[in-house]
């Protein structure tokens, strides 16, 4: 089994295309941790589909707008609470977390309750329990995704193979018990930069380009081997900034070819004013 995994993508079409031209059809499924982001979901699941290989996915909290009603393309699947066999391994989770929730069918029930946040976690982990005691999954060919960890997974899902999240920036490998834990995020790492040769550039000058990660997994019976993926970033003709990131600059001209008029404005943003100083 093969698997490509993606998370924390918000809007970033141009993210998702690298990394498609960087990968070929040779998946045997595609794995979506969450926050594909409200604007660019259908075009980011578009996109996936050229991989022709299923798709499984939740949502995180970008994508509160999202209904749960239907997949958008065949062998697409959401897989929360529900268990997807793809190639004899079972996926499975649930949607949201705590920071926002979204449409989650659990949560919205819970819309007048004071803890709903945390009420609205019990009753997703406790329904999941459930359906994977219900379906008799092998727990050693089962992966759990969600956008956020799961804490005490083992009360949940014993002995699970696998559990892919997102959510908490930055990629992670850990093995707890028995259970591989993979943080896969974050594609969307964009990374502002100066030119390079140009003493004090102006605010005009400034340019955005991507540095984000993915992760491609390979098991066989119960190995599980990751490989963590940097989007390729050497551009010798561009400084990167160290202190601050900046959302809505345009892309640098080396990865103008990914990028579309019609695509979301991306507006994330850290640290202070663009100045000549930095």
């Amino acid at each position: 089994m093969r698997l490509l995994a993606i998370s924390d993508i918000h809007n970033n079409l141009v993210a998702v295309r690298r990394l498609r031209a960087l990968e070929t059809n040779d998946f045997d499924a595609l794995v979506v941790a969450g926050d594909l982001g409200n604007a660019a979901a259908s075009e980011i699941l578009e996109t996936l589909a050229s991989f022709k290989c299923p798709v499984l996915y939740v949502y995180g909290n970008w994508d509160h707008a999202l209904d749960y009603v239907s997949a958008p393309f065949p062998d697409f699947h959401l897989i929360h609470q529900d268990v997807v066999t793809v190639g004899g391994y079972h996926f499975s989770g649930f949607s949201g977390c705590p920071t926002q929730w979204g449409k989650n069918p659990i949560a919205q029930k819970l819309a007048d309750t004071p803890d709903r946040r945390e009420r609205a976690l019990e009753l997703n982990r406790e329904t999941l329990r459930k359906l994977l005691k219900r379906s008799g999954a092998d727990p050693r060919k089962t992966i759990i995704v969600t956008h956020e960890r799961l804490g005490r997974l083992s009360a949940i899902a014993p002995h699970t193979l696998l559990h892919l999240f997102g959510h908490l920036h930055g990629f992670a490998d850990t093995t707890i018990q028995d259970t591989r834990f993979v943080n896969v995020s974050v594609l969307d790492r964009q990374v502002s930069a100066r030119p390079r040769g140009k003493a004090q550039p102006t605010q005009a000058d400034y340019r955005n380009f991507n540095a984000g990660n993915y992760v491609k997994i390979e098991i066989a019976r119960e190995a599980v081997t990751v490989h963590n993926i940097t989007l390729p970033h050497g551009y010798p003709r561009w400084i990167p900034l160290t202190d601050a990131r900046y959302g809505g600059l345009p892309w640098i001209d080396e990865e103008l070819e990914w990028w579309r008029a019609t695509d979301p404005r991306l507006t994330r943003t850290s640290g202070s004013a663009i100045n000549s100083d930095h």
